[in-house]
């Protein structure tokens, strides 16, 4: 089946104004806004951007290190790809930020991608490997609104003031929340100018904004994109429909975007979620209705000192000297008052038993249907 860089290979020589964009292309920005553009892409917009092509032409020069994050190792040739082809090579890249927030627990980047003067595509990233990045997602689970989406929403009517025309919003996991949430917490004047929003494979939001006044008037612009095996992108709730993209990757690997299966100007889609997404799916949502919302913040807050006290910043700095940091991290857990260490044993172990039972009433029902499926009757000769 084909990918990202077939599309680019088989349609690379069809510009926008000969083919116009696509929710693939949706897909290529919202990868290529993880790349660091950090001294290359300006935080200005308008006469400070710069051509993709010449983008990629610095990041291959000074960005040479390779990208650890299995989910990301592709992506550096994705961009170089991008700026061999005539649909890609000119659009314009500016407005770039990348922001850490140790402190206040915020992770956030953006990019815009000029089409042309009047059509531009707001990228937002993903979380990283960044611990302060993991820590956000896991804010969400009980807090309306955590520091990056606050961000996404003065990022985009910054960008929408300074710049003509209209506009997409997207991203790729968390990405596509931000894009989702900026959508609906924009002025109803800035939202007019935004064509759509492209939610690849991010979580939803909590119920209470699903009901607001301005997401409802963005729903009818947010596309939401899920693979079969999907857990990230089913977390919390969607107001929208979402469409299920095919995947060659197996279960949690499916988040992948480099996994999901294009024929032509659009994703293969199936008839529905795998045993697996749904099996998860409900331990998650088991496993949040019998941990209130209190706990779920001492969770949290567990969890991120145990880690944030190894001096890790990064995911991959755990697997390095991992003796010294399993013995910081047990420290750590023994200087814990007893609530604390109640309060992270209780919410692991619920989360572990409701993940062992979805499990085992999906493979129970597997079972079921392969051996209780009705024999079909033979022919009376």
């Amino acid at each position: 089946m084909q990918n990202l860089f077939d599309y680019l290979e088989w349609r690379g020589d069809l510009s926008f104004i000969r083919d116009a964009f696509n929710e693939v292309d949706n897909l290529v920005f919202s990868v290529l806004a993880y790349l660091n553009f950090d001294g290359i892409v300006s935080e200005e917009t308008g006469v400070d951007s710069i051509p993709l092509f010449e983008a990629a032409r610095q990041f291959s020069k000074e960005k040479y290190r390779p990208y650890k994050d299995p989910f990301l190792k592709l992506t550096p040739a994705l961009l170089s790809r991008a700026a061999q082809s005539e649909r890609y090579l000119n659009i314009k890249l500016s407005g770039y930020v990348n922001q850490y927030d140790y402190e206040n627990s915020k992770q956030f980047s953006a990019v815009v991608f000029s089409i042309n003067n009047d059509l531009h595509f707001i990228a937002f990233r993903g979380t990283d490997y960044s611990i302060i990045g993991w820590k956000e997602d896991f804010l969400m689970s009980f807090m309306d609104q955590v520091q990056a989406q606050n961000q996404a929403v003065i990022y985009t009517k910054n960008i929408i003031d300074n710049l003509s025309g209209n506009f997409y919003l997207g991203g790729h996991s968390k990405g596509g929340n931000l894009a989702v949430y900026a959508a609906a917490f924009v002025d109803e004047k800035i939202r007019e100018r935004i064509t759509g929003v492209y939610n690849n494979d991010g979580p939803g939001l909590h119920a209470k904004i699903i009901q607001s006044e301005g997401y409802q008037k963005a729903l009818h612009k947010i596309i939401t994109f899920v693979p079969k095996s999907s857990i990230i992108g089913l977390l919390l709730e969607h107001g929208e429909e979402y469409k299920i993209v095919g995947s060659r990757a197996a279960s949690i690997m499916q988040h992948n975007a480099f996994t999901w299966e294009v024929k032509g100007t659009n994703f293969v889609y199936e008839k529905g979620l795998s045993k697996y997404s749904l099996s998860i799916n409900a331990a998650v949502r088991a496993w949040l209705s019998q941990v209130s919302v209190d706990e779920r913040a001492q969770f949290v807050d567990a969890l991120f000192n145990i880690i944030q006290a190894t001096g890790a910043k990064k995911i991959d700095d755990l697997s390095k000297e991992k003796l010294a940091m399993a013995v910081s991290m047990i420290k750590t857990y023994k200087h814990m008052d007893d609530l604390a260490k109640s309060n992270l044993k209780k919410t692991v172990e619920i989360f572990f038993k409701e993940s062992r039972t979805a499990i085992k009433d999906s493979i129970r029902a597997d079972l079921n249907s392969l051996f209780l499926k009705k024999k079909p009757r033979r022919k009376l000769r």
